[in-house]
């Protein structure tokens, strides 16, 4: 080698710089690519959401109606509906005013001949609010049925009110209506629900006795032959 080359100075020459292989070949800088933007993912999120609730609410009121429409009716189940029948209200009974009850003149027989029993039937009436109520005996004694005669002017109320009492009470009772009867209610007991008649007390005709002596024979010895 020439010894002259190795004795020259180094001159000071500019670098050159190294292009990278992927540093492309323009004379100005490129701008470099900006990150994507959150509030577009999150805007498509919401679009999903949306889509997503109105595909199930659309299904849901979808099933539905079809479940409405398709539901079998009770009787292709086999069951039975027990449909309730509206129960009439019952006729409210004429009923007559306190005052009007205080006016009516009652009088009860006692036709059983059993003790007690026009007392008896003077409380209960009592205690409906008839307050003018004369009791006694019958001319019978031996009566099942019980008969109540009613004044024909006397108000339906009133005769309404002790007949069904009457019915609660005696075995069988007979209602007439009388233009004449001295009283407003005229009342003959028989025999209440669940009473026997009473036994006659009649006693039974003992034999009387005869006034003829009777004459006992006397036997006489017969001599036996010898």
């Amino acid at each position: 080698m020439d010894d002259n080359l190795e004795n020259r100075p180094v001159e000071n020459y500019p670098a050159q710089e190294t292009k990278s292989e992927n540093t492309p070949d323009i004379g100005f800088p490129l701008s470099q690519p900006k990150p994507k933007s959150k509030s577009g993912v999150w805007i498509f999120i919401v679009v999903l959401i949306i889509i997503l609730a109105g595909g199930l609410i659309f299904f849901l009121s979808k099933n539905k109606t079809g479940s409405t429409e398709a539901s079998p009716t009770p009787e292709t189940q086999g069951l039975q509906i027990e449909t309730s029948t509206p129960v009439p209200s019952p006729i409210p009974e004429a009923t007559a005013s306190a005052a009007a009850k205080a006016k009516v003149v009652i009088e009860i027989q006692n036709g059983t001949g059993i003790t007690g029993e026009a007392a008896y039937l003077q409380g209960i009436l009592k205690g409906l609010g008839y307050t003018n109520i004369k009791v006694g005996n019958s001319s019978s004694q031996d009566n099942t049925v019980t008969t109540a005669t009613f004044l024909s002017t006397l108000d339906k109320g009133i005769v309404q009110e002790i007949t069904s009492k009457l019915d609660s009470l005696y075995q069988q009772v007979d209602t007439q209506t009388s233009t004449t009867l001295k009283t407003d209610v005229l009342i003959v007991s028989g025999l209440k629900k669940g009473a026997t008649a009473k036994p006659s007390t009649s006693p039974s005709p003992s034999p009387k006795a005869s006034s003829t002596p009777t004459v006992t024979p006397t036997v006489t010895p017969t001599a036996t032959p010898l």
